[in-house]
C-alpha cells in the first residue's frame, strides 16, 4: 500500500509478520561455538592471542572501579569481564549511568599495565581518567 502524506510518499508494508512460531516449546535448544564460521588458522589465531592476553586482563581489570571513556562520554564505574575462544566480554556497571555491554575479539583486544580497550571499537577502560578535564560525562 501507498499512502501521501505531506507530499512524500511511504511504503506501508503487507507481509505477515510472526510473533512466535506455536511449536517454540518443542524446538530444541543447540549451542553453538562462538567461534563457529571462522578457518582454522583464525581460530588458532585467537587462541595464541587469548593465551598472551586473559590471565593479565582478568587478574588485573576484573571487578575492579575504572573508567569507561568513548568519545565523548566518560565516567566511573565497575568492570565485570569473561573470556571465552571468541573474545572479551565486559558488563561495565555504573552508579550514574546504565549498564553498558562490552565486547571486543581477541585480534583487536589492547591491554596495557592500566588500562585495556578494543581497536577500531572506541572504547577503553582504564583506571587513571584519560581526560581529567573533562571530569565525569554523560553526553
Amino acid at each position: 500500500m501507498k499512502f501521501l502524506i505531506n507530499n512524500v510518499r511511504v511504503n506501508i508494508g503487507t507481509c505477515k509478520s510472526t510473533i512466535m512460531d506455536p511449536n517454540a516449546d518443542k524446538i530444541e535448544a543447540k549451542t553453538k561455538k562462538a567461534t563457529e564460521g571462522l578457518s582454522e588458522e583464525t581460530i588458532a589465531h585467537l587462541s595464541e592471542r587469548r593465551q598472551e592476553l586473559e590471565t593479565h586482563i582478568l587478574d588485573t581489570f576484573n571487578g575492579k572501579e575504572m573508567w569507561f571513556q568513548e568519545r565523548r562520554l566518560q565516567f566511573k564505574g565497575v568492570a565485570n569481564i569473561t573470556t571465552n575462544e571468541w573474545g572479551v566480554s565486559i558488563k561495565f556497571e555504573s552508579e550514574n549511568f546504565r549498564t553498558l555491554s562490552l565486547s571486543g575479539r581477541w585480534d583487536i583486544i589492547v591491554s596495557y599495565r592500566n588500562g585495556l580497550g578494543a581497536q577500531y571499537a572506541g572504547w577503553t577502560v582504564c583506571f587513571d581518567c584519560p581526560y581529567p578535564e573533562m571530569g565525569t560525562s554523560y553526553n
